[in-house]
């Protein structure tokens, strides 16, 4: 009889709550590792294609704005150069008075 109380409070005791927790963590863990780690790298995954997509599209931004400042300050060089023209013609005539 005896032997069945210890027996009993061994299964009931610290020794069977460690065992518990034990199993519960590896529990958690097989959980960690089967279904939230994998999640994460699936949204990780996502995220960075997003970024990559972002960065593919400003450089193409980039490029885009770049030729077109330039087509602008040719054309700022044209609108002087015939700017200064007219003014070379204006202040070469004699005025008549």
């Amino acid at each position: 009889m005896e032997a069945d109380v210890s027996v009993v409070s061994l299964l009931t005791g610290p020794f069977s709550s460690l065992l518990l927790l034990a199993g519960m963590g590896l529990g958690a863990v097989k959980f960690f590792s089967g279904t939230v780690v994998p999640a994460v790298t699936r949204w990780v995954d996502a995220h960075l294609k997003q970024v990559d997509s972002l960065i593919d599209e400003h450089g193409k931004d980039r490029e885009a704005w770049l030729e077109q400042i330039s087509e602008c300050r040719e054309q700022g060089k044209r609108m002087e150069d015939t700017l200064s023209g007219i003014h070379k013609i204006l202040t070469a005539k004699p005025t008549v008075h």
